[in-house]
C-alpha cells in the first residue's frame, strides 16, 4: 500500500509539472498573456500616448478601459501582467519621488538598439525624469504642454489668477514635479492674456474642471493664490480633458484643465488656450511584471508599444523581450 502511494505521488507530481512544462522540457505553455490596459475618459494622457505610437487617438488605443489616471494605475499594480500608461504624477510618488509601491515605469529605447544606454536610463526618480523633459530628452509627445483653457477670454479674477499662475507660480511647478516654462516661451502667453487691469476686487470664486494631469499643480498654485487673496474660494475637480474643455466652452467654470493639443474644432467654437506648464506620459506594468528584469536593461521600442496597444500583434510578454 506504501508502495503504491509513493508511485500514485510521484505519478501527480508528474502530471504537474507537464501541466506547467510544454512536453516536460519547454517553458510554461500559456505563457504570459500581456494585460493591456487604457482609459475610459476623454483624456489628454490617452490622446497623447495614442499620438506618440504614430497617427492615432485615444479611440484607437485597445485594452481593458479603466476610468481616471488614479484608476488606471490601480489597475496595474492589481494586475502581475498588467501594461498601462500614466502622467507623470501619477506614476510616481508625491512623497518620495520613486515610482508608485506596486509600479515600475518602463524606460524607453529612444535609439532603438535594444538596451537602455546611460543617456535614456532617467526612470529612477520623479526628479530625473522632469530634469530629462526639461532638456528635452523625453521626447515629445508623450511629453506635452498642459494648458489652461476658457470660452473667448480670461476676465476677472480668473485672468489674475493665470496671471499669477504664469509669473509668481511658475517658481512652485518644480516643486510639485512639473516643468517650468521658458521666459520667453512665459512673455509669449502673458501676451495672448493682456495687460492686467487695474483696480479689480480680487474675491469670489474660481472654478476649474479637467485633465488630471494638470490636477496636482492647479490645486498647490490655487493654495498659494489664497495665501495673497484670502477672499478668493476655488472649486476645482479632475475628470480627463474632455471634461475641461467641455465645461469651459459651455460657461460651466471658469477655467478648464487641458493636458493634449487644441483641436482646430474647439477652436473655432471660441477655446482660448494658455501654457502654463510641461509633463509628460510614462508606460507603467506592475512592479512584480515576469520579464521585469530584462525590461529595465532593455526598455521597449516604439513599435513595440504600437504592437501592444494598436495592432495587437504583440499578446505575450516573452515577446516583448524576445
Amino acid at each position: 500500500m506504501r508502495k503504491m502511494r509513493r508511485v500514485l505521488s510521484g505519478f501527480l507530481v508528474l502530471v504537474f509539472l507537464c501541466a506547467w512544462f510544454s512536453g516536460c522540457g519547454g517553458w510554461i505553455v500559456e505563457g504570459y498573456p500581456v494585460s493591456v490596459y487604457t482609459r475610459s475618459d476623454a483624456c489628454g494622457a490617452a490622446e497623447t500616448w495614442a499620438n506618440y505610437l504614430g497617427d492615432y487617438h485615444q479611440e484607437d488605443l485597445g485594452g481593458t478601459a479603466v476610468y481616471g489616471d488614479p484608476g488606471l494605475a490601480e489597475a496595474v499594480k492589481k494586475d502581475a501582467l498588467g501594461i498601462g500608461y500614466n502622467n507623470l504624477n501619477y506614476a510616481y510618488d508625491m512623497d518620495t519621488g520613486k515610482p508608485l509601491a506596486g509600479l515600475s515605469v518602463i524606460p524607453i529605447d529612444l535609439n532603438e538598439n535594444g538596451r537602455i544606454d546611460a543617456d535614456e536610463d532617467f526612470y529612477a526618480s520623479k526628479a530625473e525624469l522632469v530634469q530629462a523633459i526639461a532638456t528635452e530628452h523625453y521626447p515629445s509627445p508623450p511629453a506635452r504642454d498642459l494648458y489652461l483653457v476658457t470660452r473667448d477670454e480670461f476676465t476677472g479674477i480668473a485672468r489674475e489668477f493665470v496671471w499669477w499662475v504664469l509669473t509668481d507660480g511658475q517658481q512652485y511647478a518644480g516643486e510639485v514635479g512639473y516643468v517650468g516654462l521658458a521666459r520667453e516661451k512665459i512673455e509669449g502667453e502673458l501676451s495672448k492674456v493682456g495687460e492686467m487691469q487695474p483696480g479689480i476686487e480680487v474675491e469670489g470664486v474660481i472654478t476649474i474642471s479637467g485633465a488630471w494631469a494638470l490636477y496636482p499643480m492647479v490645486v498647490r498654485w490655487a493654495e498659494e493664490f489664497q495665501k495673497l487673496h484670502p477672499r478668493v474660494n476655488f472649486d476645482i475637480s479632475a475628470g480627463g480633458a474632455g471634461k475641461g474643455m467641455v465645461d469651459a466652452l459651455g460657461g460651466m467654470v471658469d477655467i478648464g484643465m487641458v493636458s493634449r493639443e487644441i483641436y482646430p474644432a474647439e477652436i473655432e467654437k471660441g477655446a482660448f488656450k494658455v501654457s502654463v506648464t510641461k509633463d509628460a506620459v510614462v508606460p507603467t506594468v506592475n512592479e512584480n511584471n515576469p520579464v521585469l528584469e530584462k525590461l529595465v536593461l532593455e526598455g521597449m521600442k516604439r513599435q513595440t508599444f504600437t504592437d501592444v496597444w494598436i495592432t495587437g500583434k504583440i499578446t505575450d510578454w516573452e515577446d516583448v523581450v524576445s
